[in-house]
């Protein structure tokens, strides 16, 4: 599976949460008692999360386009050996 595509992340939720409804209601519910407890911290945490997920996302897409061109630059060098 590969996560580049923001379709295929959707996708990946959506089949997770409808293979395992127990594990994403308990989810739900403890995400749902946190933000009625202490909402602004709750809030503060979800935005570092996003953040740290965006960050991840860009630095994995990064890293895939630097990776497939180190490949061919070894198979460039190999070919003219």
């Amino acid at each position: 599976m590969d996560l580049t595509n923001v379709n295929e992340i959707i996708e990946f939720f959506r089949r997770f949460i409808f293979y395992h409804p127990y594990i994403s209601m308990g989810i739900a519910a403890v995400l749902g008692i946190l933000v009625y407890i202490k909402p602004k911290e709750v809030l503060k945490l979800i935005l570092i999360f996003v953040g740290f997920c965006i960050v991840g996302y860009v630095l994995y897409y990064i890293w895939s386009a630097t990776k497939s061109g180190v490949f061919q630059k070894d198979t460039l060098i190999h070919k003219s050996l």
